[in-house]
């Protein structure tokens, strides 16, 4: 919880100053959380609490953000629990196919995650491309 604060304080300051692109630290510092916490390792056990904290900062603070800058107002309070619905649903999902994964492999879940943060980092780069778009046709 404490870096999860203390990420929150400078990911909302960057986000102010450099927006949307801000959202890119999400996959990368989630990357290596796999890698770090299947290790007997009690260093990488720390390392990946502390990464998963600054993931959760990052959440916390500019998905929701996010969301203000790009709904109106009207619409924001149906778009937080659109956002809020499909996160849960998805955290949830991922979260039971890791569960099952789990039984055959550590390896298979690693995989699962990289190629989910893969996909991850391509849906951003097309949808950050549509929003621009609309924002410049606006």
């Amino acid at each position: 919880m404490g870096m999860d604060a203390l990420v929150a304080l400078v990911i909302g300051k960057t986000y102010d100053k450099v927006g949307l692109t801000t959202l890119i630290t999400i996959p990368l510092l989630t990357l290596p959380i796999p890698f770090l916490a299947f290790s007997n390792s009690y260093n990488m056990a720390i390392i990946t609490a502390l990464l998963w904290g600054a993931v959760m900062g990052v959440h916390e603070t500019i998905m929701r953000a996010a969301i203000a800058d790009l709904v109106s107002i009207e619409h924001r309070g149906f778009a937080y629990g659109i956002f809020n619905t499909i996160y849960g649903v998805a955290w949830f999902a991922g979260s039971t196919i890791m569960g099952f994964v789990y039984d055959f492999s550590i390896l298979d879940i690693i995989a699962f995650t990289v190629i989910m943060e893969l996909i991850s980092l391509i849906v951003f780069f097309l949808l950050r491309k549509e929003i621009l778009l609309s924002w410049n046709n606006a």
